[in-house]
């Protein structure tokens, strides 16, 4: 019996490891260029089935963005293995006025088969395990940085015929002013080798499971667009 305890005791922290984030609301302001655009509500749950859900749903509703009607949806079903998330399926729909644009991803692991599809073309990059949409990479970073890696972390993202490796690089703990109260946050940044100028930095509740807390991303042509916590709901 002393020998099993052991054992349980000497498995635990690999146990904590590859457990998921806990489940959470969260509402952002989003901004572009500085001004208001309207808001964002991400929501992270696990399903009946075992299987996970990530939803964003983006509507615009201060300025142009209210008179186009824009509206962000994107959905990810996800499943753990072992110690990592790994993308079921993904699908993204962006409406604006009269235009409607959308994507869809699916992973048959049992097949080691991909299918996307963005309008009417259709894709087939390579299977490899772990593979996650663009996404759920929020997702794989909140689990990683949760279990205390840093420096760079790694991810497999499809695009279109091909797997790409996406790099986020951690820096030191900060602390940031947010709607929920300062916080101690890790500053995330994805690293690209392409030198175009495009830039994506997280920065990550470090006392809220690792959720995103402010998230901006920079296009070459010096537009921005921003998203800041509001609130955070996270059962107990």
């Amino acid at each position: 019996m002393r020998i099993l305890l052991i054992a349980v005791l000497a498995l635990a922290p690999l146990l904590a490891l590859a457990a998921p984030p806990p489940p959470y609301t969260a509402q952002y302001e989003v901004r572009r260029n500085g001004d208001r655009l309207g808001t964002a509500t991400v929501t992270f749950k696990a399903l009946p089935d075992g299987r996970y859900e990530f939803l964003s749903n983006t509507v615009g509703s201060e300025g142009l963005a209210a008179i186009a009607g824009v509206s962000v949806n994107e959905r990810s079903l996800l499943r753990w293995t072992g110690e990592q998330p790994e993308t079921v399926a993904y699908s993204y729909r962006q409406k604006m006025a009269w235009k409607t644009r959308e994507r869809s991803l699916s992973v048959d692991a049992s097949k080691g088969r991909i299918d996307s599809q963005d309008k009417d073309r259709h894709f087939s990059p390579p299977y490899r395990p772990g593979v996650l949409d663009r996404n759920a990479v929020n997702v794989a970073l909140m689990h990683d940085l949760a279990a205390g890696k840093t420096g760079d972390l790694q991810y497999l993202v499809p695009n279109r015929e091909k797997l790409e490796s996406h790099t986020y690089r951690t820096s030191a703990p900060e602390r940031l002013k947010t709607a929920v109260g300062e916080q101690r946050v890790v500053r995330v940044e994805r690293i690209r080798e392409s030198g175009n100028g495009r830039t994506t930095t997280l920065w990550l509740g470090q006392d809220k499971n690792f959720v995103p807390l402010q998230m901006l991303q920079k296009e070459p042509n010096g537009e921005s667009i921003e998203m800041r916590i509001i609130s955070l709901h996270q059962p107990p």
